[in-house]
């Protein structure tokens, strides 16, 4: 027995290792670690970056950074710092070493207020002095150059003023700059500073809010125009320039809802930067703007594009940043607000640097550099991979990511296409159906359904040849060649076929139907397939094919389900009786109730074979089981209208009529239900309230 024992410890011991030993890779960070799943929510991930130094001037005894505003970099990875209070430019290395210091009023250059800097590829360094409106220009080692001021062309107001905020150079040498309170784009100067134009405005997003005000404009007078809100571009705040020359643009709307707030223009000044298949403008930031009883909308203050096209967007707000992919996937998602190493109190600047990120804060004077985990190294690389052909090569760092994070839908899809790429359908097919990636699925989908049917063609034909067969064929041989026997025909419908034989001959059939209501008409009946109605729409929620099945599968809700059959039964059969006694109507509830019921057996005859259907076809043949649908839903109004014409023994117009009022009275239910919910609900919370001020004061 104590061998045993022995034994045991030593097993449990030898199993407890190898569990630890290995369990992924976890970084400690100071931050909540999440990102967003396939349904826009947020979730748990691991890190994939963490702190790797943390740095402030006075740690190499230059004296504390004061209000640094901007970074950025020269090609051999050095890190250029504009240490705006002190008018000097810092430069590190990648390893945050100090190289030197370039003071930028050795000659007598009086800077007020510089917030944006640039190195451009000749060395030349351009910096933003805000508080004298112009851009100055420095050689690499300080000394002053020559400067830019506000040009003089009719393109520009002369009321309009000149405040460089942001300044970057392309490869052929044009200076663009931000200017505050400029809304047509960035200035744009050739390399002896003469203006150009202007560059990649953006353009006023058509909300509601503006469609409205449109309208009360046509109806108001002049100085009422004049006091109305006028919808301008939203200026940029910031933007980054990539290795083959697209500049990313940086703007802020402000309501947290509208989408491309990161842009990649083309020379043309066109943005080309979109997601999916059906290109569209791509969220940045957050896409949950409430913590902890607290919104905390996503302000977005610099945009970096490493050498590997990452895109990296800096939120203010929280402090975060948000790596994006060329697709505008969303990769990771780290940083915070603290005092903590790896967390921020106003985060100004982000730039890349040697597969690192470096971060600046002006109200803690520090910068903070991040490197990727074991986790961000796998996710990095399996992308590159991927976006330069290297399928199967990709499929390593892919598990290697999946081992550390099941729930990331950007694994999932990665090793999808990858293995799709490599025309392994069947199992790229389970990838995409775990990350929610319904286009993939479908393209994947066709090709696995092309090579079931060559394999299988042969006897795919015969069953179907035999079918055939026995329906259209063996029928007629027997009635001709078979024992005959004396028919008895029956004319007698009974109730229980009834509502089928209403499907195929509804305008005969609701007439006889109003005659012989007693006896065919059956409350039990009905309330079966009301019954039926909830269980197939609970069947299509979850079996409908997956191509075509946006439903959230976990997270089904039979009560919506019942409201929306059971509900509506009630709903219209009430608002329908009640109306239609005022009308004149001659039809009784009862007969209302089984109407409507028996009405909806077109939907159960044929929900069977759209869910068939909606399997076994792609998104490119939905027209198929979109005419069936429609179909179903014409054929199903058509009966709704005749019953009740039969019902309340109606003319046509007077019918039509009456189903127009009753939708406008169900629907006057509706809200008045929701208002009495509402009221209820502050009722309520007034009276606990109550409660709790009387229970305080004892």
């Amino acid at each position: 027995m104590k061998k045993f024992f022995i034994s045991f410890l030593i097993l449990i011991s030898v199993f407890t290792s190898w569990l630890f030993a290995s369990a992924p890779e976890a970084a400690p960070v100071p931050w909540l670690s999440y990102n967003y799943g396939v349904w826009d929510t947020s979730i748990p991930a691991p890190a994939a970056y963490e702190v790797q130094k943390f740095i402030t001037a006075s740690d190499y005894g230059i004296g504390d950074f004061l209000n640094p505003m901007d970074m950025s970099t020269d090609a051999d990875g050095n890190i250029y710092v504009l240490d705006s209070g002190n008018k000097r430019i810092v430069v590190f290395d990648s390893d945050l070493n100090l190289l030197r210091l370039i003071d930028l009023q050795k000659d007598n250059q009086q800077i007020k207020d510089c917030r944006g800097m640039y190195l451009a590829d000749n060395g030349k360094i351009y910096v933003c002095d805000r508080g004298n409106k112009r851009v100055l220009i420095f050689d690499n080692d300080g000394n002053y150059l020559r400067s830019i001021i506000k040009p003089v062309t009719d393109l520009i107001d002369e009321q309009t003023e000149f405040i460089p905020d942001k300044v970057l150079v392309d490869h052929l040498g044009v200076i663009y700059v931000l200017s505050m309170g400029c809304y047509e784009g960035a200035y744009t100067f050739d390399e002896n500073g003469d203006f150009l134009g202007f560059f990649g405005s953006n353009k006023v997003n058509v909300t509601s809010k503006l469609r409205s005000d449109r309208i009360w404009r046509k109806f108001t007078t002049k100085e009422q125009r004049d006091r109305m809100y006028r919808y301008v571009p939203v200026e940029y705040v910031n933007f980054d320039i990539d290795s083959e020359g697209f500049i990313y643009t940086v703007s802020n709307y402000g309501d947290n809802y509208q989408k491309g707030q990161i842009r990649k223009l083309n020379p043309l000044s066109q943005n080309i930067l979109f997601k999916g298949k059906k290109p569209e403008l791509a969220f940045f930031g957050d896409l949950e703007n409430t913590y902890t009883n607290r919104v905390e909308k996503t302000n977005l203050v610099a945009v970096d594009v490493d050498k590997d096209n990452f895109i990296s967007c800096l939120d203010s707000e929280r402090g975060r940043i948000f790596v994006y992919d060329q697709s505008c996937n969303l990769l990771t998602i780290f940083g915070g607000t603290g005092n903590q190493e790896g967390s921020f109190k106003n985060p100004v600047d982000i730039v890349s640097s040697n597969g690192k990120l470096f971060v600046l804060d002006n109200v803690r004077n520090s910068i903070t550099c991040f490197k990727t985990t074991r986790f961000g190294a796998a996710l990095i690389e399996a992308t590159n991979l991927y976006e330069q052909g290297y399928f199967e090569d990709a499929l390593e760092p892919w598990f290697e990511a999946l081992k550390m994070d099941r729930n990331n839908f950007i694994v999932l899809r990665g090793i999808g296409r990858a293995y799709e790429r490599l025309k392994e359908y069947d199992k790229a097919m389970d990838y995409y159906k775990q990350a929610e990636y319904h286009a993939a699925y479908s393209d994947s989908f066709h090709e696995y359904r092309t090579a079931f049917l060559r394999k299988y063609f042969v006897g795919l034909m015969l069953i179907l040849l035999a079918i055939l067969l026995a329906i259209f064929v063996l029928p007629p041989l027997k009635a001709k060649y078979g024992k005959k026997k004396e028919i008895q025909h029956v004319y007698e419908i009974s109730k229980w076929y009834y509502p089928f034989y209403l499907v195929l001959h509804p305008f005969k059939g609701w007439e006889e139907f109003k005659l012989e209501h007693k006896t065919k008409g059956s409350v039990m009946i009905a309330n079966i397939i009301i019954l039926l109605w909830l269980i197939a729409e609970v069947f299509e929620y979850q079996c409908k094919g997956f191509i075509f099945n946006k439903n959230r599968l976990d997270n089904m809700n039979i009560f919506i389900i019942m409201a929306s059959t059971w509900g509506l039964a009630i709903l219209w059969s009430v608002t329908n009786w009640a109306l239609c006694t005022l009308q004149d109507g001659k039809g009784t509830f009862r007969e209302i109730w089984i109407n409507f019921a028996y009405t909806r057996m077109t939907y159960l005859i044929t929900i069977i074979p759209v869910i068939i259907i909606s399997n076994v076809i792609t998104a490119d043949e939905a027209f198929f089981m979109n005419i069936i649908v429609a179909f179903v839903q014409i054929w199903g109004l058509v009966q709704l209208l005749l019953a009740t014409k039969s019902a309340h023994q109606y003319t046509m117009n007077k019918t039509v009529g009456s189903m127009l009022l009753t939708l406008l009275g169900a629907f006057l239910v509706i809200l008045i239900g929701m208002l009495f919910v509402s009221l209820f609900a502050q009722l309520w919370s007034f009276i606990a309230t109550i409660a709790q001020e009387i229970m305080m004061r004892m």
